[in-house]
């Protein structure tokens, strides 16, 4: 039987927790815990996962901080417990969570949870999609929420700091992410952020996005844009010859994908800052410039690639780009001319990558006369990497 339980908020010991210890045979435990028992194993939470799984027939205590319904660490060993039909049990404690609702008096229910605890990325699927979002914190914190939030202003926002909970000297405040940066909080320490904009429709209006005549992707061929580039939320998603910005707005706003534009045109470049503030897209960059020289300076890896424009330097480097793609990632480029269609597919063919072609078009009526207006077709290429190459 393995006993799951939460040591409370404050110091690292044992104090506020309710059980008989002596009727474990071990008890594990992170390595920062203060305790005077002798059966007590301390470590990092891969050695402690190992040595729980290796110990199965024993009476096991494992204690976490706060809520051990909260933290990864025993979510993990729940699920390896539950594959083995292991029986287990859990004992729950005050968490900094519930501390901080109750003493905002905000419900849980209007509350989003991320932990940023020694991680260097936002989970876009519970970030700010809700009223409020509580952030178990590191001290690396302000810098990657700093990131994430380029594109918001200043007053899109309000974050409560509590500090130190549980200790004698416990503090909440209100305060900003710049306050943060210049002088850390104190360890540990928790983040309630309030979102105080309305976000708008996951998919958006031409006319919402700025853009100059005729460089934006049409909302019909971006939604088939986005549906073939198969997003699942916190991707990577490469947009070059990003034009308005558009594939990258609803890529944002309706799969939660973080994203990375790449546009020459300083012109178009302003419109998409302008719209990226508008829509609220949050984790986003913005390379301005030369894609195809912007690109090879980028580190990062892309899950997926949308090609929306770049122009022949682009195409002619698509072999580059795919071998930039992560594996099992998806990369899809659309053409509207036959030169360009047909550049490409020379590329590919010559590079011996596999792609499909799909063309789609458009045929609208104007109400007054029920006349045919015809729009330009589209001509869309798939590159699918595979896990393998």
């Amino acid at each position: 039987m393995v006993t799951i339980a939460g040591s409370g908020m404050g110091e690292y010991n044992f104090k506020n927790i309710d059980v008989d210890f002596s009727k474990f045979d071990m008890i594990f435990c992170d390595q920062n815990y203060e305790t005077p028992l002798p059966n007590v194993t301390k470590g990092n939470f891969k050695v402690i996962k190992e040595a729980i799984l290796n110990n199965l027939d024993k009476e096991l205590l494992y204690v976490v901080s706060g809520s051990p319904t909260f933290f990864s660490g025993a979510i993990l060993i729940i699920n390896a417990l539950k594959k083995q039909k292991i029986a287990f049990k859990i004992i729950d404690n005050t968490s900094s969570l519930s501390y901080m609702l109750a003493h905002e008096g905000v419900s849980l229910v209007k509350t989003g949870i991320i932990t940023l605890h020694g991680k260097n990325f936002v989970d876009l699927q519970n970030f700010l999609t809700k009223e409020y979002t509580f952030i178990v914190c590191d001290n690396d914190t302000p810098r990657v929420l700093s990131q994430a939030i380029s594109f918001l202003d200043e007053d899109d926002i309000s974050i409560t700091l509590g500090e130190k909970f549980g200790y004698e000297d416990e503090t909440f405040s209100t305060t900003t992410l710049q306050k943060m940066l210049e002088k850390s909080p104190r360890m540990p320490y928790s983040l309630l952020v309030k979102r105080k904009y309305k976000p708008l429709p996951n998919i958006s209006s031409e006319e919402s996005i700025e853009h100059e005549n005729g460089m934006i992707t049409k909302s019909y061929k971006r939604h088939i844009s986005l549906q073939n580039l198969e997003l699942q939320s916190n991707m990577l998603l490469w947009d070059i010859g990003a034009g308005s910005g558009s594939v990258s707005i609803d890529g944002y706003k309706r799969y939660k994908v973080k994203t990375i534009l790449f546009e020459k045109n300083p012109k178009r470049s302003a419109m998409i800052k302008n719209s990226l503030k508008k829509h609220k897209v949050l984790d986003t960059k913005l390379y301005e410039g030369e894609a195809s020289e912007a690109y090879k300076k980028e580190l990062s890896t892309p899950e997926r690639i949308f090609i929306g424009g770049g122009g022949q330097k682009v195409i002619a480097e698509l072999e580059y780009l795919y071998g930039r793609l992560a594996k099992g990632g998806i990369l899809v480029a659309n053409f509207v001319t036959l030169t360009n269609l047909t550049q490409a597919i020379t590329v590919l063919r010559k590079a011996k990558i596999s792609f499909d072609v799909k063309s789609i078009s458009l045929t609208t009526y104007k109400m007054s006369l029920l006349m045919p207006e015809p729009e330009r077709i589209m001509h869309q290429i798939i590159l699918k990497k595979e896990i393998n190459d």
